[in-house]
């Protein structure tokens, strides 16, 4: 059975037509479950004079007609059995009851239901008895705290305006009701209308004066001066980053953010980059495109339930829901019909920062922080954006900005900054505030052992940024990070990761990525040979030899790895020439890493790990480790002679001679001055070639080795016009070859023999059988048939010849043949009458000679243009 009195009473929604039974009947509801003595029904219905008995008894007997059994009589009392849920008070009760311990999103229906219940005044029209008044009353007081209640909950889901009408009618009702009054003026405030807002706090003040002689409270008086200088939209940015400077393509990027899908774009880069400088000074740039506001927060220090809060109070919310679900879900409600910016500021990863993204267009969110934040741009589709350290003209420009000296003196110390802008303004910050200071003082400071400990200035600190990605290391990391600072090398792959771990090269791969996901490492991209790369900036290096320290071990923990680096590069030239062109071997222990690392195209390998090789052969000579610096340049050498880095060659051969003369290493040094020997045949300088070789050939133990010596021997004496001792070498050559089984020095010896020979072609026929299979030694064949052809003056043949060289060097990317080719296609081409083609044959060649820095050939081909 349903009653209701919150209007006209009723029951089962039907009104009760006798007045006297109405008015017993709103009795009992008042009391519901109640005894009310006959006495005081009496009084109730017939407030003048009391009924007959039988009168009376008739109404009752009528009103248990409409309520049946659950009129109870009990003595001289009455009882009206109501059970849960059948009156309309008590389901109203319930739902407020019930509302008030949900949040927001599910207390806004249970209060929708409540008020729904209400058809106007309670008891209508029965307002004059006593009994019910009070009653009414209480249940007009609950009316006004459930319409209070609905309020807060409509303004902390950011829908103010739809309680402004509800509020309207019940302060018209209430005026001097100020907690009505209170809610009315923030949900004016809420949707923009201020001015009407402080007009009626002047109402409400006027009329308490007037009515009750008081002043509005303390509350309201704090709303109003609100009201007076609040500026609704939230500003929560803190100041723009001083003496911003470059950045001109990331702004850009920036600047499209509001045409981008989602409206997220995430910053990442090492620790000091100027990551949360880049996203400040485009905020404050970008203000007046976001008129509802600013949010920032730094998740470096605030939880996301802290940022949430937070943001929720700047937004206007009158009530933050206690679980975090519940606050995302209003924080994004509240955002959906507003342009609002965010900076979420050193997010540690996606999950810290997506609580905190708005959920619909219009807003932009910009992340920071050392993460790549993979997540962001998988799920949301995030704009990435890596910062890396300023160009060296910006980088000096900010320095000289911050310290107020000139660009041109700023710039050789913005380079021992390595142009990271926190170290920057550190340094500027340092000049700036210790005037004794110059420059130049500054600078010989920095370039000391301890560069990160001058590199700050009060809380601005470089080694302890670039330290917050080192100190929550796991172990296994850690010690990787802290054994790549040993190392000299400009960049790293997995396996040398894996040479310093001892683990397998794809842990070693895994490993540096985690690394670099947490910007101690640089991702380089992918190099020729497959391989990814990764290097240090130039602080964090810093940071890493200081962390690695000088333990006892790191010595064989850098020999390690040295000699995985000589086993791969044997392992390369093995490869490309099939084992048929042994290099002269140290005696040095050689660490084998365990998986594939050397490509199908060895050299290409060799290609990418030329600085490498450089840098290693250095190391291992400061080691004193001579066995190892002279493998390592010997196994360069033939990436040296087919790209003409003859510079390499020749730093790489000094070095590690040097070593072996300083370590006693003998057979080293005679290698080595055989190397130096053979770049300067490279280079044409050829009596200094005839000088290296001939010192060290009698202390060559190698038969093989001694061949190609003799073999390039022979070339420098050719050119000083030694033809019989070199025919003499050659031949030589090529019976040692023969006798070792090295077919490749044997086919290169007797390839330039038959020049020498009244009848070539058997010779270089054996040489092109002996060379079959091995691309470069057939191109080296093919050039001396090439000259053969040249010598006969067979100009056709050795055009049709030249050109297929060229084809096939260009091909397999050997330079140095392509500049010996180049020159005997032009005597060709001279020879046919294609004067011009010749030219530009000769210009090419000129072109590989100056970068591969052969001068005294570089100058010959030069002479032969300006003829």
């Amino acid at each position: 059975m349903d009653f209701g009195v919150l209007g006209p009473v009723t029951v089962q929604g039907h009104p009760i037509s006798s007045g006297k039974q109405m008015i017993m009947l709103a009795s009992l509801l008042c009391h519901a479950n109640e005894q009310v003595t006959g006495d005081a029904l009496v009084d109730a219905a017939w407030p003048l004079a009391p009924p007959s008995p039988s009168t009376f008894r008739w109404h009752l007997h009528s009103l248990r007609g409409v309520v049946g059994e659950r009129l109870i009589r009990r003595g001289d009392s009455y009882l009206l059995a109501v059970e849960d849920g059948e009156l309309d008070t008590a389901r109203f009760e319930d739902l407020v009851r019930r509302a008030d311990a949900e949040p927001p999103e599910r207390a806004l229906p249970l209060l929708d239901s409540a008020m729904a219940l209400w058809r106007c005044e309670p008891y209508d029209g029965l307002l004059d008895l006593a009994v019910i008044r009070a009653e009414a009353a209480r249940l007009a007081e609950a009316r006004l705290l459930a319409v209070e209640a609905r309020a807060r909950v409509l303004m902390a889901l950011g829908r103010p305006a739809e309680c402004v009408s509800d509020l309207t009618a019940a302060v018209s009702a209430h005026p001097l009701r100020e907690s009505l009054i209170e809610l009315r003026l923030r949900a004016l405030a809420a949707t923009g209308s201020r001015a009407e807002a402080l007009r009626m706090f002047d109402q409400t003040r006027r009329r308490l004066r007037d009515e009750l002689g008081v002043d509005p409270s303390g509350t309201l008086r704090r709303l109003h001066e609100d009201l007076l200088h609040h500026d609704p939209a939230p500003r929560l940015l803190p100041p723009d980053i001083h003496a911003f400077t470059g950045r001109t393509a990331e702004l850009t990027v920036l600047d499209g953010l509001l045409d981008h899908p989602c409206g997220v774009a995430v910053i990442s880069g090492v620790g000091g980059v100027g990551k949360s400088g880049l996203a400040l000074h485009w905020a404050h740039r970008s203000r007046d495109r976001f008129p509802d506001g600013q949010l920032y927060a730094n998740l470096g220090e605030h939880t996301p339930a802290e940022v949430l809060s937070r943001f929720l109070h700047a937004l206007g919310a009158a009530v933050i829901p206690v679980e975090q679900p519940d606050q995302i879900a209003l924080y994004r409600q509240m955002l959906a019909p507003r342009r609002v910016l965010v900076i979420l500021d050193n997010a540690p990863d996606s999950a810290r920062a997506k609580p905190l993204l708005p959920g619909a267009p219009g807003c932009v969110t910009v992340v920071t922080g050392r993460s790549r934040f993979e997540s962001l741009v998988a799920d949301v589709g995030a704009l990435p954006m890596r910062l890396e350290e300023m160009p060296l003209a910006d980088a000096a420009l900010l320095l000289s900005r911050i310290a107020r000296i000139e660009v041109s003196r700023a710039a050789p110390l913005a380079e021992l900054c390595a142009r990271l802008p926190l170290a920057l303004r550190v340094a500027g910050a340092r000049l700036l505030t210790r005037p004794g200071w110059g420059v130049e003082t500054l600078a010989a400071r920095l370039t000391g052992e301890h560069r990160l400990d001058e590199l700050r200035a009060g809380e601005l600190d470089v080694r302890a940024t670039l330290e917050a990605g080192y100190d929550d290391l796991p172990p296994t990391e850690r010690t990787l990070f802290e054994r790549l600072g040993l190392l000299r090398v400009p960049t790293f792959t997995a396996w040398m990761a894996a040479a310093l771990l001892r683990v397998p090269v794809s842990t070693g791969g895994d490993l540096l990525e985690r690394l670099a996901e947490r910007q101690l490492l640089q991702p380089e991209g992918f190099d020729i040979a497959g391989q990814e790369r990764y290097r240090f900036h130039d602080l964090i290096r810093l940071l890493a030899r200081e962390r690695a320290g000088t333990g006892p071990g790191h010595d064989a923990i850098v020999r390690r790895f040295l000699s995985c680096l000589l086993w791969l590069s044997r392992e390369a030239y093995l490869r490309e020439y099939r084992g048929r062109f042994r290099l002269i071997e140290s005696d040095s222990p050689l660490w084998q890493p365990s998986g594939e690392v050397v490509p199908a195209d060895p050299m290409s390998w060799m290609a990418a790990e030329r600085a490498t090789l450089s840098a290693a052969v250095r190391q291992a000579a400061d080691l004193g480790q001579a066995n190892l610096s002279w493998g390592l340049a010997l196994a360069a050498v033939r990436l040296y002679e087919i790209h003409g880095h003859f510079l390499d060659w020749v730093q790489s051969s000094r070095v590690a001679l040097q070593s072996c003369l300083d370590n006693g290493d003998d057979r080293g040094a005679a290698v080595m001055t055989m190397s130096l020997g053979t770049v300067a045949v490279f280079q044409k300088h050829h009596a200094q070639a005839v000088t290296l070789l001939t010192q060290a050939l009698p202390s060559l133990d190698d038969d093989a080795f001694r061949a190609l010596t003799l073999s390039n021997l022979a070339i420098a004496e050719l050119a000083l016009g030694q033809t019989e001792t070199a025919i003499t070498h050659l031949t030589e050559a090529a019976e040692l070859a023969r006798a070792a089984g090295d077919e490749v020095i044997e086919a290169v010896a007797l390839a330039r023999l038959a020049f020498h020979h009244d009848d070539p072609r058997p010779l270089l026929d054996r040489a092109g059988d002996l060379a079959a299979g091995h691309r470069r030694v057939s191109l080296m064949v093919l050039l001396c048939d090439l000259r053969v052809t040249l010598r006969t003056r067979c100009h056709v043949h050795a055009d049709v010849l030249s050109n297929r060289l060229l084809t096939e060097v260009g091909l397999y990317g050997d330079r140095v043949l392509e500049r010996e080719a180049l020159c005997l296609r032009a005597d060709s081409l001279t020879a046919l009458g294609r004067a011009g083609e010749a030219a530009a044959c000769l210009r090419r060649a000129h072109e590989l000679a100056l970068a591969q820095h052969a001068l005294p050939e570089a100058r010959r081909i030069a002479g032969l243009l300006g003829r």
